[in-house]
């Protein structure tokens, strides 16, 4: 009996509250709040469009409005949905010094100082070349590869590359840093053609290297982070992909060494060399405008 006497107590307090509630909800319905509710004589809040097109002889009847037409426009302008990028790369011209270096011959890695020059299109597309320089250095590898194996390996050098590039932007972003900057990033993607020279290390000691030319396509990934409206810092990597001539596993005592019997006898071998670049970007113009409204 004890449980059905507050169960029935709960119940009708339960239904006095709502019987409460929405007598008040019906004798005194809330007025709308922002941006829905349009301007009112008495000073309420007004609609966005109102701060621009209302004439001054109508502000007087809106006391929260600005009374000068100039406030008002700066007022609106102020108004920011959704905001621009930070930066626009459309009709600019990029100047990219880098350096690079080869991540997958255990042999003999390459040392590389160049620079790109890409002109944009849009802000997605852009169209350019790319030369770089190598410097070679022997890994210890290359030694104990001898000393174990009694056998020194075939090496050519990279010398020269030169290449027509193209280059998309697939997705652009921004992330905080240290709770205080934004910063903002994009995807490149890049594919590319040109010619990549290469020289042979000849085995013996004495005899005369001769050169390679090499069609090398190449493809690339990357990041830039802008930093400025005039430069960028960026990390890619590229795969450059070449049909090599080496030189010929053996010779016998006494065969002759020129450069040009060496080149008929040389091993054509499939390359793939992978690099990591770092690189500044420099951008001409140095400043941009936008063409469109917010």
């Amino acid at each position: 009996m004890k449980r059905l006497a507050v169960g029935l107590i709960l119940v009708l307090f339960n239904i006095n509250s709502s019987s409460n509630s929405f007598a008040q909800e019906t004798a005194d319905p809330p007025e709308p709040t922002g941006g829905d509710k349009g301007p009112s004589a008495s000073g309420g809040d007004f609609k966005l469009e109102d701060i621009q097109d209302l004439s001054d002889e109508k502000v007087e009847a809106f006391p929260k409005l600005p009374k000068d037409a100039a406030t008002r426009q700066r007022a609106w302008e102020d108004i920011v949905v959704v905001p621009r990028k930070s930066f626009l790369k459309k009709h600019r011209l990029e100047l990219a010094p880098f350096a690079g270096i080869t991540l997958n011959d255990p042999l003999i890695r390459h040392y590389s100082f160049g620079g790109d020059l890409n002109f944009y299109i849009t802000d997605i597309l852009s169209i350019g070349l790319e030369g770089q320089y190598f410097i070679k250095e022997l890994s210890e590898r290359t030694s104990l590869t001898g000393l174990q194996y009694y056998r020194i390996p075939s090496l050519n050098k990279l010398k020269y590359h030169a290449a027509l590039a193209f280059g998309y932007v697939p997705g652009y972003g921004k992330f905080g840093l240290f709770n205080k900057y934004i910063v903002h990033w994009d995807v490149t993607f890049a594919l590319g053609v040109g010619m990549m020279w290469t020289e042979v290390i000849p085995r013996r000691f004495g005899d005369a290297p001769f050169a390679n030319q090499n069609i090398a396509p190449h493809v690339g990934v990357g990041a830039r982070l802008f930093i400025l409206d005039w430069m960028t810092l960026s990390v890619a990597f590229k795969d450059y992909m070449y049909l090599d001539k080496f030189e010929a596993a053996s010779r016998a005592p006494g065969e002759s060494a020129e450069v040009a019997k060496a080149s008929l006898d040389a091993k054509n071998q499939f390359v793939q060399n992978v690099m990591m670049f770092v690189s500044l970007g420099f951008y001409v113009p140095p400043s941009f405008s936008y063409k469109t409204p917010r």
